[in-house]
């Protein structure tokens, strides 16, 4: 079924809202999860995959859909492909929450061809939607038909969810199986995907916080740094090319200080190393925003406002991130939020 006669058959049956309703605020803030390994009694957890895309809330309120990414900012431009799935949801205002990906040839989410879509211009934005098109996994609903459901447990919005999705060409349910953990990881490395999430089954949605309730398990190593500073190439000079950057994450401290976590001299295309070069000469400072000292290197040091997707091998605790590799830059997350996901700060509403 298209999204153009999924909507044709909603509205044939129910009439259309003459005005649009008034979304909460609380139904604005995604829900996250902490970093873990499998839980012991899978009975109590429902399984996801763990999408490599980026976080989007959809706001539907009966006449308008509008897409914001983790941290509020207006995505909605930058998806055009996505505005079936409101003539889809109908004449029932909702706000479903989802992870936007782009897909390879083999149909596995590839976080670098995702960065062509996230960087569009609006022009370039409709012209890509064509060529590189985003599929939006969806797998929670936080308010539906005037009221909140973020106080339902999993179960019930989960119900909730599929009652109200019609699939489409660009968005589908993300699959869940409750108690089937370990079958669920193997699917996800035989697939060479990221991971997956574990949702308790009795979890309530805690909009803007990380909760327990949620459980990453990863099979490849990834998370957001900050970058502070870069080397540049051997034998160019002062203003060379890019050699690597120099990374860290912020601590849970009343004032949080950045944190020195190793550099990351490889995952650079053509494209990103000229891109990023200039990203950061716009932001070169004369001093370290780390605390600690970067010994025996060269190092350009920019203001701590670049956020960038870094997987790699091994970060053991107190030694340097190993075998690093850059997969993109992120704009949905703010340097400040940035934390070690294996020891995220209790008590903020975001970690």
């Amino acid at each position: 079924m298209t999204a153009a006669t999924a909507a044709a058959a909603i509205r044939s049956r129910r009439p259309r809202r003459r005005a649009p309703v008034q979304i909460p605020q609380a139904a604005t803030k995604p829900m996250f999860a902490v970093l873990s390994d499998l839980p012991a009694d899978e009975s109590r957890y429902a399984f996801e995959f763990k999408w490599d895309g980026m976080r989007i809330l959809s706001l539907w309120d009966g006449r308008t859909l509008t897409l914001l990414s983790r941290n509020g900012l207006d995505n909605t431009w930058v998806y055009p492909e996505l505005q079936a799935l409101g003539e889809a949801l109908g004449d029932r205002p909702c706000v479903i929450d989802g992870e936007v990906c782009v897909l390879d040839a083999n149909d596995r989410p590839s976080f670098t061809l995702l960065q062509q879509r996230m960087k569009a211009d609006r022009v370039t934005a409709l012209k890509r939607a064509k060529t590189l098109p985003v599929q939006y996994f969806l797998f929670d609903v936080l308010y539906l038909d005037g009221k909140l459901t973020i106080d339902l447990p999993w179960t019930k919005r989960r119900a909730l969810l599929e009652e109200v999705t019609v699939k489409g060409p660009n968005w589908e349910l993300s699959p869940a199986r409750i108690g089937e953990g370990t079958a669920m990881l193997e699917t996800a490395r035989a697939h060479n995907l990221e991971g997956i999430v574990a949702k308790r089954v009795d979890s309530v949605y805690e909009p803007g916080r990380r909760s327990p309730t949620w459980l990453k398990i990863k099979i490849v190593q990834r998370q957001e740094f900050v970058v502070g500073g870069y080397t540049n190439e051997k034998g160019t000079g002062v203003r060379g090319g890019l050699g690597s950057l120099q990374v860290g994450y912020y601590d849970c401290s009343e004032t949080p200080k950045l944190h020195y976590a190793g550099g990351v001299g490889s995952g650079f295309t053509a494209e990103t190393h000229a891109r990023l070069l200039k990203m950061l000469r716009d932001r070169e400072i004369p001093k370290t925003p780390f605390v600690e000292r970067i010994p025996g290197k060269k190092v350009n040091f920019v203001r701590p406002e670049l956020v960038v997707e870094v997987e790699y091998r091994r970060w053991p605790v107190g030694g340097m991130l190993q075998q690093a590799a850059f997969k993109g830059v992120r704009t949905d997350k703010p340097a400040r939020e940035v934390v070690r996901e294996d020891r995220a700060c209790k008590g903020s509403t975001e970690f």
